[in-house]
């Protein structure tokens, strides 16, 4: 399992007992939190376009792109993910392979400019992680490592 970012697995574990290496069956307990009551389910475009899937990414996938829940974990380069909230901690589940939001790249932009367009506000400290426990770090630690990467790219402008 990947630990990336400031909270340590342990801290994120508190708040999120099913982040735990040894928690059996936390896939499951992943997706009874999520299924529960969501705040939002989402799909983003590989352009970072924000789709609402409503309540079920099956049953309202984005117009024109059904085929993509045939490509799992890859999703035709779509994300698919869930915002809920729990213990007053928002969490944010994203179903990807595990290294997709490990480093900076394309799907942690993509992911960046889908949650800027998320119709409830999204915490900075809201934790990422995905569907079989990776955890991302927090949306401030993906936006860090987002914008660290693009200065490493185009050299200090400042």
């Amino acid at each position: 399992m990947i630990t990336v970012g400031s909270v340590p697995r342990e801290e994120a574990c508190k708040w999120f007992d099913f982040l735990s290496p040894e928690y059996r069956g936390r896939r499951t307990a992943i997706g009874d939190l999520t299924l529960g009551i969501p705040e939002f389910v989402f799909w983003i475009y590989p352009d970072g376009k924000l789709h609402d899937a409503r309540r079920s990414h099956r049953s309202c996938p984005p117009p024109g792109f059904e085929d993509i829940l045939d490509d799992e974990p890859d999703y035709g380069g779509f994300l698919r993910g869930r915002v809920v909230r729990h213990l007053d901690h928002q969490l944010i589940a994203v179903y990807c392979r595990e290294e997709t939001l490990a480093a900076s790249g394309p799907a942690v932009s993509q992911l960046l400019d889908g949650l800027e367009q998320m119709p409830m506000p999204i915490e900075d400290d809201a934790l990422v992680i995905s569907d079989n426990a990776d955890i991302y770090g927090t949306v401030r630690d993906l936006r860090d490592r987002h914008w660290e990467s693009l200065s490493d790219k185009h050299g200090d402008q400042g």
